[in-house]
């Protein structure tokens, strides 16, 4: 009886993760996730020039996911152009940001606020 709970469960698990099991049965990435994930793998190494909010969407209004440290690594994504940003990590005033991975965590960061490392 405990065996045929096993399917469904790792199925529901590997769909909430935004995982599908392929016909090999490996999991993949579906839709936008897929370039995330082939990203992540290609990493560049980023380090946080102080500690900044990892957001939801490049905006300093978007909801903070988590905190990057100062000094500590992450992964670049992507840079994307976003809502502007002032006073930040030493900058007046500028709109560039970069999509990262940061802990497992996916987010948008002020662009300079990073630096490759």
């Amino acid at each position: 009886m405990k065996k045929l709970l096993i399917a469904p469960l790792a199925a529901a698990a590997l769909a909430v993760t935004g995982l599908v099991p392929s016909a090999s049965g490996a999991a993949t990435a579906k839709g936008d996730d897929m370039a995330t994930v082939a990203a992540t793998a290609k990493c560049k190494s980023l380090t946080a020039l102080s500690t900044v909010h990892v957001r939801k969407s490049a905006s300093t209004r978007s909801t903070s996911l988590r905190l990057w440290y100062k000094g500590t690594k992450g992964c670049d994504i992507k840079g994307v152009d976003g809502g502007s940003y002032k006073n930040t990590c030493g900058i007046d005033s500028y709109h560039y940001w970069r999509k990262v991975n940061y802990r497992g965590t996916v987010g948008y960061v002020p662009n300079v606020c990073v630096k490759y490392s």
